[in-house]
């Protein structure tokens, strides 16, 4: 670990932060855990840098910790209003800590947007139990030692739920997260909500009442590595983490063995499922799925959890790193590297690796990794069956040359390439209207598959639903019980072959931001499989 000191003249504000080992940008995803202390020293920042053992499971584990520092020894938990904004000033300090300027490498640490964490002792406890009750948007759990909940708090709660270790909080303050997430009565000391056990309170008394190295470690083991935030509804949900310790991954790290981009080195997961293990010889599918632009394999692993499908379907999936570990290249542009070409050698490393129905090759991903999946289907549509695109925007001018390359090979076999395409009614392009890039995609796709593309609407109205141009059918889902309340409301357009398939679907994932849900793995996984790519081009289908 290595320590910093950080000053922000705006707020007048300062903290400290602890950095985890080694290089800055990493494959694994980072976890923030924030600690409101009640003095401005460096004391305990310097005491978690020696402790050897700690610093080895921060490194391990990509903790980042920050160290905000209180104006005077304290923190304004009852929310004076004639005292210092604390409690904005801390969120801020946050947003802060993780924002970047455009979609550049500014600098800071990979996305750590659903997996920010909070320890405080005495008033920063109390504070934190404030934040989680009136702004948990980024809050996946809080660890507390003392502290009680002021009546402005509670007042200000917007009664989202928030998992909590509480040590020897008062009653109120028990009272409070328990009815925040709704949690019933389990064993001693644990609550968990019946509907989502993600969402959970326990409460515990003993003698410390202090952040050490000990504290942090319970908090990672009981909490921080179990539960997440990501952005699927305004306040955001609680949700089961993936973190290193749970991976049943081969992780390939700075591999050199593919060959392409002049020998570059590459990282990517691989999960092979225990189908494949028990019988290596039968061929079978192979996914790949591609993070978002400022994230990593583990973190698209946690948020999408295709792996989970990828065993109970049986088939091989490999998360890859974008080579430039930032971005993909989904442009195309001669100047970065050549990400369709990575791909490329990837999907022939399988194959060269594993039994891998050739048939049946997927692409798939999130945001920036859902341009780059579509990119690489419309330049190899011979290679892939169909594709999973999860919120994005596309490649916004068609003058580029993956359009190029897809229309020469277009000229050359009339291919058919299936899309299966969420978006989130909370993100940047919600609702679709004529000239916004979900347009640009959709069009492009429609067109490419011989649907009638529809003239989309300046203005969003009524007959839109939100998705510029309504399917041919349309279907309502709740598949997770776990959200009874989450909703995915599905456009289905049909080609105009002489058998007209579903060749492209528009899914609304109703109260989504720009995050993904393992609800799109699932609802993905169901419409792609159906899809075999032939030798000759063409494609064949269960549909007809």
């Amino acid at each position: 670990m290595r320590l910093d000191f950080l000053e922000y003249p705006a707020l007048g504000r300062s903290m400290y932060v602890l950095y985890p080992a080694g290089e800055r940008l990493s494959c694994y995803e980072n976890t923030l855990i924030t600690i409101l202390r009640e003095d401005d020293s460096d004391a305990l920042p310097k005491t978690l840098l020696a402790d050897t053992a700690f610093s080895a499971l921060a490194d391990l584990q990509r903790f980042i910790l920050l160290f905000p520092n209180p104006i005077g020894g304290t923190w304004n938990w009852e929310l004076d209003p004639n005292g210092w904004d604390d409690l904005g000033d801390v969120a801020e300090l946050v947003r802060l800590f993780n924002h970047q300027e455009g979609f550049v490498d500014c600098g800071i640490y990979h996305n750590m947007h659903n997996a920010r964490y909070f320890m405080g002792s005495g008033t920063g406890g109390s504070l934190l139990h404030a934040l989680a009750g009136s702004n948990p948007v980024n809050v996946a759990g809080i660890y507390t030692f003392g502290g009680s909940i002021s009546a402005r708090a509670k007042a200000n709660c917007v009664g989202a739920a928030v998992s909590a270790i509480l040590c020897n909080a008062d009653e109120e303050t028990r009272a409070f997260f328990g009815s925040l997430n709704q949690a019933k009565q389990v064993s001693e000391g644990l609550f968990v909500n019946p509907v989502n056990d993600t969402a959970f309170v326990r409460t515990e008394t003993g003698e410390r009442n202090e952040i050490d190295a000990s504290a942090i470690r319970s908090g990672w083991e009981r909490l921080f590595s179990k539960v997440c935030r990501p952005n699927c509804s305004e306040l955001g949900d609680m949700g089961p983490r993936t973190v290193r310790d749970d991976y049943r991954f081969s992780i390939h790290e700075d591999d050199t063995r593919l060959g392409d981009n002049g020998g570059i080195a590459h990282t990517w997961f691989e999960y092979v499922p225990t189908c494949v293990k028990e019988d290596p010889t039968k061929p079978v599918p192979l996914m790949l799925f591609n993070h978002g632009g400022a994230d990593t394999p583990g973190n698209v692993a946690n948020t999408i959890k295709m792996h989970e499908i990828a065993e109970k379907e049986g088939f091989l999936l490999v998360y890859p790193w974008a080579t430039a570990r930032w971005g993909w290249n989904q442009d195309m542009l001669p100047e970065q590297y050549d990400d369709v070409a990575y791909l490329s050698a990837l999907i022939a490393y399988m194959k060269q690796t594993y039994a891998v129905d050739e048939t049946r090759v997927y692409i798939g991903g999130f945001s920036n990794g859902s341009a780059m999946a579509q990119v690489f289907a419309m330049t190899n549509p011979e290679v892939i069956a169909a594709v999973i695109a999860d919120n994005t925007r596309f490649c916004q001018n068609r003058n580029t040359k993956p359009f190029a390359i897809a229309g020469c090979k277009k000229l050359q076999y009339d291919y058919r390439m299936p899309v299966f395409y969420t978006y989130g009614t909370r993100d940047i392009e919600y609702p679709a209207v004529r000239g916004s890039g979900q347009q640009v995609q959709y069009d492009f796709w429609k067109s490419y598959n011989n649907i009638p593309c529809k003239e989309t609407p300046y203005i969003a109205d009524a007959d839109s639903s939100g998705v510029g141009v309504s399917g041919d059918v349309i279907e309502t889902y709740y598949p997770n019980p776990r959200y009874p309340a989450r909703k995915y409301t599905t456009h289905r357009f049909f080609s105009v072959d002489a058998v007209p398939l579903n060749l492209y679907n528009y899914s609304l994932a109703d109260g989504k931001g720009h995050d993904c849900n393992p609800e799109e793995a699932w609802l993905g996984w169901n419409y792609v499989q159906q899809f075999r790519r032939m030798p000759d081009g063409s494609l064949k289908t269960e549909q007809g």
